[in-house]
């Protein structure tokens, strides 16, 4: 058996490796934090933007400060838009 060949994996059989973001624990901290679903697919409202509604996945523009103090505001994006977490009236999470 070929050295490659000791490494191929069954049907059906877990892989070794998690298949989880190496900061999803951060980014999970976050969302809690602030009570926004970072990672996910959303619909936003925006304050003070010409687009009222934003849809997509709600990403950091920028990483807080640490430590975290979820009293400070989040730059968030969703696709080329940045903007404050102070800015959202609204959120609702969507189907992925």
């Amino acid at each position: 058996m070929s050295a490659q060949g000791e490494f191929i994996f069954e049907p059906g059989a877990a892989s070794p490796v998690p298949d989880a973001h190496p900061l999803a624990g951060l980014i999970g901290e976050i969302s809690r934090g602030w009570s926004l679903p970072v990672g996910r697919q959303v619909r936003v409202d925006l304050a003070g933007e010409p687009i009222d509604e934003l849809r997509g996945r709600l990403e950091l523009a920028a990483p807080p400060d640490l430590p975290l103090d979820p009293r400070q505001p989040l730059r968030l994006r969703i696709g080329k838009v940045a903007f404050s977490s102070r800015q959202i009236t609204g959120w609702a999470e969507l189907a992925e």
